[in-house]
Formats: structure tokens, sequence, C-alpha cells
């Protein structure tokens, strides 16, 4: 932008940049039965960094609005060039197809209180008078999305700032409020009237800055305002920009707090001075005013009057709209007809009302309840309005019943209210007359199972003294009930959780949790935490009762099992085995049920079954660890462990020679070998010829060659072998040996 002139004259004007988008609007824009959350300008939450808004006060009667925020195209005192470029493409449609610049946007989600919502704003521009339907004009909307349009049921899209009184059939829209639509006519200068205006009568021409701001012209106050559904969320984006250019700012004025939906005030004003806040019978009245302090925008809105205190309405008292309808308990709504900002009820006592005797005095209390978000508890605080009108009546009764209450589980049988003061030859007519044996009695048989209120009406035999006793019935559901529980069976001290399940859900609790000896549990938990210490059975029983006299209970016996732990042991045989000797093991638990066996032989090695055996193959003596670990069938486990001693005996020695002389004395040529495996002896002449084979390691060479001594000499022998340790890696030795005869 290029000028640098002030917006506002001799006034204040505070920039809001670095505040926080959703104070900015808490504080300037949100009004009376709104709600305002989720704030964003230009797109951005929190911080302003744009400055481009601004709180501004004037005080020049010739401009409609005192106070409020400013959004303005340029900087938002016109002090500089503004280095925004910022485009707000929800405009496009009202931009002619020409391009937009240094946008303003600030948006927000709302919830309104009744049926409508509205705000005030002005639009003001530097392009009015010279640049009129050019296509330097720049643009703003106030854009309503997010919910449904109760007129046609459709989603909400639509500017709202629109001329007054130019949404018709024909155009549901409505003109938007622009330069071209809202002006006195193009003028070259930069005063007017000019050529071919339009909605003149919202223009202000303010050529020579007079008027308290620094725009060529601006509008009226104009309302912005649209039809919606109450206590839903609406989004709504208020914008301005530039369009084509950056030249000559444009801004639009909203007053501060006008974002509202209306709400209903009421007053009382008596109809004489005598008798304070009591209402005497023919001789003084009441007339409530309900008033707002904007007619409602659209043509239906109502107000509720509630009733309570011990006057009752349509026998003590009445009250009636200045058109005539009288209001009920079941008709207590009146409306207000379209641009009504007041309206009024007559309280007048009625001639049928009773006193139990000159002195009494009887309490209207009326709720007047304004439209609210009855449905919405977290708007109750915000929308729902509630004021109480405390009025007394007063006159002489002879008729009198108590109030009463009765209390039954299932099934009440029998009512009866006490009369306090009245003649004899009273009527009398109970309300509602379902289930009532008797309704022209006071006491009566019944056959009521649901709570509820009762009313009963005395009336003398003229039917102008009368009075109503009200008879609140409670019947109390017996109560249902369930138990779960979890587990049903474990090792002693066993964790059970047993959990009711219950209605109704006010009702209170008895458990007895106890077995078959000595144990006994009692608590009132909903959900019982137990830990069960014997082995055996346990039971549950719970006992439910939701009002006294109207109990049930539910007993589950032996649902619960705890078992005791068995006993691991074993035996194994031999005692001290060799390395590769099969060792037999022997299970000796004890207990009951027992169905998991599980050995670990120390070696990496292990089995399932119940006796099992196992060879050890080792690198040298050890002593190998055995563990049993027995389970039962309630998976109560235990272990033992015992050690195994397991014997290397390995050795490997060959002699050089033998004398096979029949002398008795080393006669065979034998190797002595232990703890080997897969044993090959072979014994060759010097000639490479097989003389002697054997797997058998207690087999020697008797020193025969085809049963007949060999000859003296020297015989080249070869071992092959594996250690019992380590079967699968097999060793060979060569040597000699020397025959001697």
């Amino acid at each position: 932008m290029f000028l640098t002139v002030t917006v506002l004259q001799a006034q204040s004007l505070t920039s809001l940049q670095g505040q926080h988008v959703d104070t900015i609007l808490k504080h300037h824009v949100e009004g009376e039965g709104v709600l305002i959350s989720n704030g964003k300008f230009n797109n951005q939450t929190g911080i302003v960094t744009f400055p481009q808004i601004a709180y501004f006060t004037v005080s020049n009667p010739s401009f409609p609005i005192d106070t409020g925020i400013l959004l303005t195209t340029g900087t938002y005192n016109m002090s500089g060039s503004l280095s925004n470029t910022y485009t707000e493409t929800a405009l496009a449609p009202y931009s002619g197809g020409y391009s937009l610049t240094n946008c303003a946007s600030l948006e927000f989600d709302f919830i309104a209180m009744a049926d409508t919502f509205a705000f005030n704003y002005i639009f003001a521009s530097q392009e009015y008078c010279e640049y009129v339907n050019s296509q330097y004009n720049d643009v703003f909307a106030f854009l309503l999305t997010g919910g449904v349009d109760p007129v046609t049921y459709l989603p909400c899209n639509k500017n709202v700032a629109i001329v007054p009184g130019t949404i018709t059939a024909s155009n549901p829209n409505g003109v938007p409020v622009t330069i071209n639509n809202v002006n006195h006519g193009y003028h070259s200068g930069s005063t007017g009237p000019g050529t071919n205006p339009s909605n003149s009568q919202y223009f202000i021409c303010n050529g020579n800055h007079n008027l308290g701001v620094s725009y060529d012209g601006f509008t009226t106050k104009l309302s912005a305002n649209a039809a919606i559904f109450g206590c839903n969320t609406y989004h709504m984006k208020l914008a301005v920009c530039n369009v084509s250019d950056q030249a000559l700012d444009s801004g639009v004025f909203i007053e501060e707090g006008s974002f509202y939906s209306p709400r209903v005030m009421v007053e009382q004003a008596w109809e004489s001075e005598q008798g304070g806040d009591t209402l005497i019978q023919n001789c003084r009245n009441l007339d409530l005013t309900f008033s707002i302090e904007h007619p409602f925008i659209t043509a239906y809105t109502s107000v509720i009057v509630q009733t309570g205190g011990d006057a009752v309405l349509g026998v003590d008292y009445s009250l009636t709209t200045e058109e005539g309808m009288e209001l009920t308990v079941d008709n207590n709504e009146f409306v207000y007809q379209p641009g009504d900002t007041v309206e009024l009820v007559h309280v007048t006592m009625l001639p049928t009302v009773t006193f139990t005797n000159p002195d009494q005095v009887k309490t209207a209390e009326l709720y007047v309840v304004t439209q609210g978000c009855n449905g919405f508890p977290d708007l109750m605080d915000l929308f729902y309005k509630r004021d109480t009108i405390i009025i007394h009546l007063q006159a002489n009764d002879s008729v009198r019943l108590r109030d009463t209450a009765f209390v039954a589980c299932d099934t009440l049988t029998y009512m009866e209210v006490q009369q306090v003061r009245g003649t004899e030859n009273l009527s009398f007519q109970w309300s509602p007359a379902t289930n009532i044996a008797d309704p022209e009695s006071l006491a009566t048989a019944c056959a009521i199972t649901q709570s509820g209120t009762y009313h009963v009406v005395a009336s003398d035999r003229w039917e102008c003294m009368t009075d109503t006793a009200t008879v609140e019935v409670t019947v109390v559901p017996r109560p249902d009930i369930n138990i779960t529980y979890t587990p049903d069976h474990g090792c002693q001290p066993l964790p059970v959780t047993w959990q009711a399940q219950y209605s109704p859900d006010y009702a209170t609790l008895h458990w007895t949790i106890y077995n078959d000896s000595s144990y006994t549990h009692v608590d009132s938990a909903v959900t019982l935490h137990t830990s069960l210490p014997d082995e055996g059975y346990y039971s549950a029983k719970l006992v439910v009762t939701s009002q006294p006299g109207c109990s049930d209970s539910l007993t589950l016996e032996n649902v619960v099992h705890v078992a005791g732990y068995p006993h691991a042991d074993f035996l194994f045989s031999p005692s001290e085995p060799q390395n590769g000797e099969e060792v037999f093991f022997y299970n000796q638990s004890t207990g009951t049920n027992l169905t998991d066996f599980v050995w670990n032989f120390g070696d990496g090695h292990s089995s399932y079954v119940q006796d099992p055996s196992h060879a050890y193959h080792l690198q040298e003596s050890n002593l190998m660890t055995v563990r049993l670990t027995v389970t039962n069938s309630d998976g109560c486990s235990d272990d033992t462990i015992q050690v195994v001693p397991v014997e290397d005996n390995f050795a490997f020695y060959v002699p050089s020679a033998f004398t096979p002389n029949t002398d008795g004395v080393n006669e065979v040529f034998l190797p002595k070998v232990n703890g080997v495996a897969n044993y090959e002896f072979v014994i060759y002449s010097r000639d490479g010829e097989l003389i002697f084979y054997t797997n058998n390691p207690e087999q020697g060479w008797d020193g025969t060659l085809d049963g007949k001594p060999a000859p003296q000499g020297v015989y080249v022998w070869k071992i092959n072998y594996a250690r019992i340790g380590t079967p699968e890696e097999m060793m060979v030795r060569n040597g000699s040996v020397t025959l001697v005869r």
C-alpha cells in the first residue's frame, strides 16, 4: 500500500498484533448468548503476527460505532507499506475474477443460544468514490459455514454481509455489501454525490475526512445476521482484501461485543404497593415483563415458565399472556412476535384457592427458563438462564390434605392420604387414576409398578374450596444379580477377583465368601479381591438390597477350587555312571493329579516322560545337575534337583611288541582303550596286506595269519575311534608292533 494517513482521527487506535486471537475474540467480539472458540487470523492460530488488526475507539457522533476492532488491508494505522501478501481464497467468488492481496481474515467457531445471531459492522474504503464500478474495488465478506441452514436444511455456505431488504424469493442470498453495491455513485473527486448511486441510503461520504475516520467513504452501521440452529457449532470468517493492487486500503469496523444471540430478561410489576410480594385473592395481582435488548430476528422464539412451590398453577393461580393465552403445566410456553422486545404475563390468584386457616400463606415459584442448550452439558453455564420468582398467596381455606410418600418393592398395593382440615361431605379425586382401585377415596387399593407422582384433589360440595395433596410413589425394582469371578482354580493361596453385576445401581451389597471348613470373608465392594488360603472348594453368596425390605441374593456353590502343591522327588541308577552309559531316572514325586513332568539333565537335553533314561557324553568327568519339575492339573508346580556324578574313564595305550610263544605271557597284541566309541582296529603286514580287523575294544591279535603263526617281524597297525564325549569327532592313530617268537 502507498497511503500514509491515520485511520482514526484524534481517537484511540491500539494494535492487536502480538495478542492471542482467542483473547481478541473473547474480549472484543463475543457478546451475550454466544460462545466463540478456535480463532484464527490469516489462517494462523495463537498469537497474531500481522499488523492488520487493531482495537479502536471513536467518539465522533457521525461515526456510528464507538468501540470495537478494525480489520484492514493495510497496516492498522496506515503508517507504512505492508509486506503481507496473504490471499483469502474464500473471497475469490466476490472479486470479479481479479487478483486478491493484503487480505485480513478473522475466523472462528461459534455456538449461539437461540435460533439467530447478529453483529454490527461498518465497511469503509479509500476506493470510494473514484473507483466505484472499477476493477479496483476492494472486497470483503462475512462467510457463514460449518452448520446446517434451518431454512434449506443444506450445509451453510453464505455471505451474511448483505444489503438490508435484498433477500427475496428470487434472490435468497441477497445482495452482498460491496463498493459497487453501496455507494452514492461514481465521482472523480473525493466528494459526491456522483452518477448511478446504489443503495445510497446505507452510504456515508467522508471525502473531507471530518467524520472520525480517514476513509473517503463508509457504510452506515449494518447488522450481519442469519437464522441458524441454536446450540450447534457454526464457523464465521470475517475477511477483507485489496483487489488488483495494494493501493487505497479498505477496512471493516466490528462493534465491540455486538456478536450476540438474543436472551430474555424478566421484571416484576405489582398491581399495588400493598401486600409486599403476596397475591391477595380478588385484590392484588402481578404483571411479569419479559424483555430483550434487541428484537428477535426470526419469527419464532419462545419463553418457558415452569412452576414449583406449594401453590398449584391452574388451581391456586393462573398465568395469562397479554394476548389472552393461559399458561398451564403442560402448555407453559409463549411466543415472541416478530419485532417485539416486550411480552407481558399476568399472574392472578384464582377463586378456587384453598387455605387451612386465614393466616396460611402458600408459595408459588415460577422458574423462567430462557432458550438454552439443555442437551449440551458443557454449554449449560453459558446459555442456560433460569430466573426464579417467588410469589405468596394468602386467603382462607377450609380444606387441607397432607402430602405423603410411599415406597414399595415391585408393586405398591395400598395408599392412604390424611385429611388435616376440612368440612364433611368432601369429594376426592385421584390423578392420574390409572391402577387406582377407588379414585374417589382417600384410602384405596392400587397396583402401581412404576414410580411416579399422584395428586389427590379434595373439594367441598360447591367446588369452591379445594386442596391438593401430592403423593410421591417410589417403586423399587427387585434386584437383578449376577456374579463373575476369575480365576476358577489355581494354587494356594489363590487370588480371586469377584465382580458383582446388579441393578438397580443404587443398591447396597453384602458378600460372603466361604469354604467347607473355617474360611469366611465378608465385604460390600462391587469388585471384591480375595486371597483364598486353603485347599478345597469355595462358594460365594451375594445379597443385593435396593431398599429396606427389597432384596435378593445369589449363591454359587463350590465354584472356585484351590489346589495344593505337589512334592517333586526322583532316584537314578547307576549311582556313578560312566561317560556314555545309560542312566535311568525314576520319578518318586507325590501329589494328586500330576500331569506334567519336565526333566532337565544339565547338559542341554530334557525329557517330558515320567521315568526317562539318558546317556551323558562329556569331555571329562563332571557333576551333572538334574532338575525335575512336576505340575498337577490345577497348574501348581514343584521342582527338585540332584547331582549325578559322571565319570569319564578315557584311556589309550598301544604296546610296541608282544610274544605269542605259548608261554602265557604277552601272548596277544591288545591296545588298552577306555571311553571310546566307533572303534576300529586294523593290522597290516609291511607289504600292506590286511592281517587283522576288529571293532571290539576287548579283542586283540593273537599273532596268527589264516590260523597259522605269523612270521616274526614288524607289523603296521591303525586305530579309528571317537571319544564318548564327542562321538561325532573321529580320531586316527597309526603305529607298528614287533612280533617276537
